[in-house]
């Protein structure tokens, strides 16, 4: 099992609204968009929206190459696919509001290009093979942001989508080991 630093977030309407997850249906993979930091200051970055002047926003977890930090329990929902539109994909699949329904894991990244090192990588193949594991899911149900808003993220994935491609099958090789 993965292990993970506890740092949730402060109760509050704008990162983390303590509302349940109603029923995981996926998980989706973010870029952090700020090359060369750590999960820490991600999640603190999530921490300061608490007062709502820096809108909207939080994640379930955030990998780095030294540790992946817990932001918001699973049972929980986090801001990460909000939007006012969502893609037709997200609208069959996972609902009228996505975040009631997926986990968010954003991955920290040394260039602009967004690519994760092999460190994150890794890191981020095992705790999504958990987390797919715990909520009888398999490794199609892994998607991104991208496909759900149209955003650009994670740009690795956006520009590079034989690299979901690989990612899935990572998840599914260590799935296989797994169990």
């Amino acid at each position: 099992m993965i292990t993970t630093t506890q740092l949730f977030l402060t109760p509050n309407e704008w990162s983390r609204p303590q509302r349940p997850i109603r029923d995981v249906r996926a998980i989706v993979l973010h870029w952090v968009q700020n090359p060369g930091t750590s999960a820490r200051a991600n999640r603190d970055f999530f921490e300061m929206r608490k007062d709502g002047r820096h809108g909207y926003g939080s994640a379930h977890f955030i990998a780095d190459d030294t540790e992946i930090v817990a932001c918001i329990p699973i049972g929980e929902m986090a801001y990460h696919v909000g939007a006012s539109e969502y893609t037709d994909f997200a609208r069959m699949y996972l609902g009228p509001y996505p975040n009631s329904y997926t986990i968010g894991i954003e991955m920290c990244h040394p260039t602009d290009t967004g690519e994760p090192t092999p460190v994150v990588w890794e890191k981020t193949v095992e705790l999504t093979s958990e987390l797919l594991l715990a909520h009888a899911l398999r490794p199609h149900h892994i998607t991104t942001h991208h496909n759900i808003t149209q955003k650009y993220c994670p740009a690795w994935f956006v520009d590079h989508p034989a690299e979901l491609d690989r990612f899935r099958w990572d998840v599914a090789s260590h799935m296989r080991t797994a169990v």
